[in-house]
């Protein structure tokens, strides 16, 4: 058997291995769950492992049983978050692009970056922005990510930043935590942040974040534009555009707070 097979097959029996848990609520003893799957004792307790590693199953320290944890419904919650945001504000999105005619960003927050998943765009764009959908970006060093970072607790700014690998992408780039920290204290009072250069040279951006049921900041919504056009005077007519849409799309979200 290749190497390719083996791994494949390794998925398949982790997979096998997490479907029989989720059938005992009350969890499985090793040898009842190596009988469930077919497969050998000391090939279960070797996937189990794994299992246990990553935080998807747990074992209990008087029965002896091994069962699954909440992690595979925190991940199933990201998705289903992320596919219901995007479904809520994808028509928002459109016409705020369609209205003001500059590129408007989706992003969702994954750990210490943001993924963009969706970019609307006017049907003419004046300057090609070089944002994709599935684009990975910092959170310290871009509007998007400054605008989620400044409702999230200080530790876990400074969690974010820690795992963060700090580069200076432009000039403009904060590249120490304090200067984070005293940027994320005026995002707090405005309600929104700006990307003034700071990760592409040339762009600039307003933003503001997108709050869930529990009142969590999970992702943000932006306007960006090159800075000739981005004037403060055009940033200040582009605002309330900005922050009724992610009022409206938190509300949505089932956000209370707004």
């Amino acid at each position: 058997m290749n190497g390719s097979s083996g791994s494949v097959q390794s998925v398949a029996r982790v997979l096998d291995i997490t479907e029989a848990l989720s059938t005992a609520p009350q969890g499985m003893s090793l040898s009842d769950l190596a009988a469930t799957t077919g497969l050998h004792i000391s090939t279960t307790h070797r996937l189990l492992g794994v299992l246990v590693e990553r935080g998807y199953a747990c074992k209990d320290q008087e029965s002896g049983k091994y069962r699954l944890t909440l992690r595979l419904f925190e991940v199933g919650s990201r998705v289903s978050t992320a596919l219901n945001l995007l479904t809520a504000a994808k028509p928002m999105l459109d016409e705020l692009a369609a209205d003001c005619q500059e590129v408007v960003h989706l992003v969702e927050r994954d750990n210490s970056d943001v993924i963009y998943i969706y970019k609307a765009e006017p049907a003419r764009p004046l300057v090609r922005m070089a944002s994709y959908v599935g684009c990975r970006n910092p959170m310290y060093c871009t509007g998007v990510g400054k605008s989620i970072l400044a409702y999230l607790p200080d530790e876990e700014v400074i969690k974010v930043w820690d795992s963060s690998e700090i580069h200076t992408y432009t000039e403009k780039t904060i590249t120490d935590l304090d200067t984070l920290r005293f940027s994320l204290e005026r995002v707090r009072r405005l309600g929104y942040a700006v990307d003034d250069e700071e990760h592409e040279p040339g762009v600039r951006c307003v933003a503001a974040p997108i709050f869930n049921w529990s009142d969590h900041p999970v992702a943000a919504v932006s306007i960006s534009a090159p800075v000739f056009r981005m004037t403060d005077k055009f940033m200040e007519q582009l605002l309330p555009k900005l922050l009724r849409l992610t009022r409206d799309i938190s509300r949505m979200m089932g956000c209370t707070a707004l």
